[in-house]
This record gives C-alpha cells, structure tokens and sequence, in this order.
C-alpha cells in the first residue's frame, strides 16, 4: 500500500484486573516509557498516558490499518509482560478485559491531554468526567443521549 495521509485521535481508558489499585509510581517510571516505545514500534504515536491507582488513559494515533483493538491488546499484554517476567516488580499485574475508546479532534488533544495527565487530582476531587472514564456500553448510550437530545441521530430514534 502506498502512503496514508491520516489524523485519528483515541482517547482509551483501560483498568487493573478487579480494579486493584496496584499502579504504584515506581510502576508509572518503568511502565510509561515502555508503553511508549511499544505504540512506537507498533507505528503508533502515544500522546499522552496517566491514570491512577486502578486505570490508565492514553491519547493515542493508529494508523487506519491497524485495529485499535488489536493495537489496546497488544500494548496491554505486553505491559503485563514486561512487569511481570521481564522486571518482575509484580508477579501477578493483570488488566481488565476489555478498554473503553472515543475518537476525538486534533484541536481537542490539549483538552484531553489535561484531562489525562491530571487524572489523580480529577478523582480526588471528584471532578472526573464520566464519559471519558467508562469502559462500557452503558456509556455508548449515554453519549448517543446527551450529545443528541432530540434522538435525531439515534439508530432506534
């Protein structure tokens, strides 16, 4: 295939196995860069990480080629890998099933990259933007509600 002129922008959120709260910052300055260079070899661009305890958000940029499923699992098994076999700060880090995705404009990647990178002080002081933290399709609808209140866009609506 020749060249592919693309701007897709992800917004992902994915949670520890039972939501254990095991995201340590010693396991943040080993996990965050990893997690980098492997969207890099994956010929993704990661824009930005940060999360808490419990979750992580990433901004991220898939070439339209690759599936962000399959790219999520990836940076998600490896990750898990890399801290339990290779590092081996846990022997039992685990992910959740699963990861909540919106797409998003470039000009809003300052916006999300703030929400990102400030997610501890958004759950402590309880300004977390629920849209932007589920991973599941209660969600969906929810979006689909809210950004069309007059259900004209709606599939059933």
């Amino acid at each position: 295939m020749g060249q592919v002129y693309y701007k897709l922008f992800y917004h992902v959120v994915w949670h520890t196995k039972y939501n254990q709260p095991i995201i340590t910052p010693a396991i943040e300055q080993v996990l965050f860069p990893f997690m980098e260079n492997k969207a890099k070899r994956f010929a993704c661009y990661l824009h930005g990480l940060g999360g808490t305890e419990d979750h992580l958000h990433a901004a991220i940029t898939i070439p339209p080629a690759e599936s962000v499923s399959d790219i999520i699992g990836k940076l998600k098994g490896s990750g898990s890998y890399f801290l339990n076999k290779e590092l081996q700060v846990t022997k039992d880090f685990h992910w959740q099933d699963g990861f909540g995705v919106l797409s998003f404009a470039e000009k809003d990647l300052p916006r999300v990259l703030q929400y990102i990178h400030h997610q501890k002080e958004h759950h402590r002081d309880n300004t977390v933007n629920d849209v932007m933290e589920r991973v599941d399709e209660e969600c969906q609808a929810r979006v689909i509600v809210n950004d069309d209140p007059d259900r004209r866009n709606h599939p059933e609506g």
